[in-house]
């Protein structure tokens, strides 16, 4: 599933609005655009489109999604240096890479640990974050104890929550990255 664009959002809102219903999920209530601008203003950014329209229309969380997990809600979701922007583009593992840990460390604190809303934690040092500043703004990305990646290839939140809708707790979420092994040496 692509990154979607705005044209496409009624469309796709509507299919994860029937499938939603056909899994008989229940979601949290939707927010308003009052209270999503508040949420901006308070961080001093905008949310992904993508994301607006499904708090808006669909609903803001749910309590059961992958795994036993829950989605977030907004107000409820840790949140990281929102208005400071993400920085990285492509994955970075850094459990594999041979620089000294406080200058990872550094590094990981200037271009991973901000601009991001956690969206689900599985646990055992994994999570799924929505980008929310920097170039990758909208995209879905997998966090590790040991590194960080887009999902599917490139996914935007609509795409990424329909994908679980599709396959729930068979979802692999990682089928289609495919590594430049000329970037991962």
């Amino acid at each position: 599933m692509p990154v979607y664009k705005p044209e496409e959002y009624e469309k796709v809102l509507k299919r994860i609005q029937e499938k939603i219903e056909t899994l008989r999920i229940k979601m949290g209530e939707c927010l308003s655009e009052e209270a999503i601008r508040a949420f901006e203003d308070c961080h001093k950014i905008q949310l992904p489109q993508a994301y607006r329209a499904f708090l808006k229309h669909i609903g803001d969380g749910c309590g059961h999604m992958y795994d036993g997990c829950r989605l977030n809600s907004l107000e409820s979701s840790p949140c990281q240096k929102l208005s400071e922007p993400f920085m990285l583009e492509k994955f970075w593992l850094w459990e594999d890479d041979d620089r000294e840990a406080d200058i990872i460390e550094e590094e990981m604190t200037d271009k991973v640990y901000r601009g991001n809303i956690e969206l689900i934690n599985l646990g055992c040092c994994m999570s799924y974050r929505l980008i929310v500043t920097g170039k990758c703004r909208g995209e879905v990305w997998n966090f590790t104890d040991v590194g960080v990646q887009p999902c599917c290839e490139r996914q935007d939140f609509l795409g990424w929550f329909e994908l679980w809708l599709d396959y729930q707790g068979k979802t692999d979420y990682f089928k289609d990255y495919v590594y430049d092994e000329a970037e991962y040496e």
